[in-house]
């Protein structure tokens, strides 16, 4: 039996041996078929079907053309469809305004809109009301009266938007007769000194911001501002900033009257801005001691770092395509 079962492993280990040795040739074989292959040109038909013309010519088209043929196509179906967007945008805004009107010819709704205004200008006129140091009810009316006298110009740049040059000039004066009685009405309530002093402070509202920024910097250090340090720097933003012109007003008409931003405006701007913040801590001089200027060029100069690096990286990042950001933070990224 042992015999019997070597006899058929020979047998077996022989076949393979032999299928081994017949693949190792269909291998080989199939080597040189390849290698043949790719030594051999490949040959491309001179001739094309007139079908693949077409389809090719279609396909390998500029973009350009196909859109002009798409524009040719539509030219004249969109035109009427531009007219009738534009007429039913306007007449969204003339019932817009009309609601608008309606709200100011009702008392109800007037008097709700002279109560919202009332409660936004403790954010800005607080510091001012407490230093009137009156009653509380008498401040009510001031607040009132000052209410009154921002919703009659809110009208009145609604009323003007759809009039006429001479609805616009009979409008400006009855609107003046109004005002004047409100100014009236303030001047009885406070006095002449009174009125011109919130009439000042008014006019100086924007500038205060960054001088609080600066009190409460320095309020917990051995320089603190005082009251008169503070309206004197109030001054000397007002008085640099009504002065000065910037060539590129980037932070207020981004790149100037819609125009793209480029690198050239960005360099001037700053080089403008810098002349600027010169001019502004030679003005704070006469109000600020040496270590109360030394902050405020501090901060300046951080503000100034800030800004132009946002400039930067938003002009490279957009190409100068409009949405450009200039300085924000001080008045410095304000222009006229």
């Amino acid at each position: 039996m042992k015999r019997w079962c070597t006899v058929i492993l020979s047998i077996i280990a022989v076949m393979l041996a032999a299928y081994s040795g017949y693949l190792s040739m269909e291998n080989r074989s199939l080597k040189r078929q390849i290698a043949n292959r790719a030594n051999t040109p490949i040959v491309v038909k001179a001739s094309i079907e007139p079908e693949a013309v077409a389809e090719a010519s279609q396909v390998e088209a500029p973009p350009e053309v196909a859109t002009e043929g798409r524009r040719g196509r539509f030219a004249e179906g969109e035109q009427p469809r531009r007219e009738e967007i534009a007429e039913r945008r306007k007449e969204i805004r003339e019932k817009q305004i009309a609601a608008m009107l309606e709200r100011f010819s009702d008392p109800e709704q007037r008097m709700e809109m002279i109560e919202g205004m009332m409660g936004r200008l403790d954010r800005g006129y607080a510091d001012f009301f407490k230093r009137l140091n009156i009653p509380t009810d008498q401040i009510n009316i001031l607040k009132t009266l000052m209410a009154e006298q921002s919703l009659l110009r809110m009208e009145g740049g609604i009323r003007a938007s759809g009039a006429t040059e001479e609805e616009r000039t009979a409008l400006k004066e009855s609107m003046k007769g109004e005002r004047d009685l409100l100014d009236a009405d303030i001047v009885a309530l406070l006095g002449e000194e009174g009125a011109n002093s919130l009439k000042k402070y008014s006019n100086t509202l924007e500038y205060r911001g960054d001088v609080e920024t600066l009190e409460r910097s320095l309020s917990y250090t051995e320089t603190p501002l005082t009251r008169r340090q503070s309206e004197g720097l109030v001054s000397a933003y007002a008085k640099v900033d009504n002065e000065y012109d910037y060539t590129y007003d980037l932070n207020n008409n981004r790149g100037g009257k819609g125009q793209e931003t480029t690198k050239e405006m960005v360099d001037t701007y700053y080089q403008e801005r810098s002349a600027y913040e010169a001019a502004l801590l030679e003005e704070a001089s006469k109000f600020l001691n040496d270590a109360q200027l030394a902050s405020l060029a501090e901060k300046q100069l951080s503000e100034y770092e800030r800004d132009m690096r946002q400039s930067e990286q938003q002009l490279s990042s957009d190409g100068g395509r409009g949405g450009f950001r200039g300085g924000g933070g001080d008045r410095g990224g304000r222009g006229r």
